[in-house]
């Protein structure tokens, strides 16, 4: 499993084939689109993640929004989050599952921001939602599910350097972003900052990250071998199939035996008990 997995075979090499991933992909496409933006500032209307635009049926915003960023530094910012993370992560999970991880954890994080937007207008605001902060989020949630105690460095006011585990970063960034839903919602503090599709998006990192270990458990347990058929004679079973496996026990151990050798020790319990 990968939350069992103290790392990930180390850092990935930052070499020329780096520009070759999703992770490089998807920094060259933010900063087009970013350039588009600037040249055609109509375009973005349609393209923001709102309430009112889902209320019109315009489901592609959960998508496009994604690629959308407020100005420079916003863009910046979740630049240097995709690049922290997005390579190691990609590197674990493979590009398919890399993409696959990276949008659900957008869309989710796009839905919670929205759904908040519906029932909490005056908390949420009806404002547009722009920016790829819900994949990134969701990109650190599988990190520190990945990788818990993995030493990063951050800086503190974008000063102080502090060292800090993958788990205790992920757990940071969660807090911050349901305080700042709890801030809206009771009116204590208002903020230009979509923590809901923060929360959302480490939500959606989550469950793409268990989905894709289930997936993984049942590949491997429809890889198991078929245990051989039961000998219809007593002797023949006890001699065929016991006798190897109890010679297996007093060279190498119990722990040495297979899935199908402890189903037939079993069989033969049972047989035993019966005659």
């Amino acid at each position: 499993m990968l939350e069992d997995r103290d790392y990930m075979r180390g850092a990935p090499e930052y070499g020329p084939n780096c520009w070759r991933t999703v992770t490089a992909t998807l920094l060259i496409l933010n900063a087009i689109v970013f350039v588009i933006q600037l040249t055609i500032p109509a375009l973005v209307h349609d393209l923001r993640l709102s309430a009112a635009g889902l209320r019109h049926g315009y489901v592609w915003q959960l998508l496009t929004y994604q690629f959308l960023h407020a100005d420079i530094i916003h863009l910046l910012l979740n630049a240097v989050g995709l690049f922290s993370f997005g390579f190691a992560v990609e590197e674990e999970l493979g590009k398919k599952r890399f993409v696959l991880l990276y949008l659900f954890s957008g869309v989710m994080g796009g839905l919670v921001q929205v759904l908040g937007q519906f029932i909490l207008p005056a908390a949420f605001g009806l404002g547009g939602v722009v920016g790829a902060s819900a994949g990134l989020f969701g990109l650190i949630a599988a990190f520190a599910l990945m990788a818990p105690e993995h030493t990063l460095t951050v800086f503190l006011f974008m000063i102080f350097p502090v060292q800090v585990s993958a788990r205790v970063l992920a757990g940071t960034f969660l807090g911050i972003s349901l305080l700042g839903i709890i801030f809206e919602v009771t009116g204590f503090g208002k903020s230009t900052i979509a923590h809901g599709a923060h929360a959302g998006g480490m939500l959606g990192g989550w469950l793409m990250l268990r989905y894709f270990n289930r997936q993984s458990a049942r590949r491997h347990q429809a890889k198991e071998p078929v245990p051989a058929p039961v000998p219809k004679s007593e002797t023949d079973f006890i001699s065929k199939e016991v006798d190897p496996i109890l010679d297996k026990i007093s060279k190498h151990g119990m722990q040495s035996l297979t899935e199908s050798e402890h189903k037939v020790l079993e069989a033969a319990r049972k047989k035993m008990e019966k005659g």
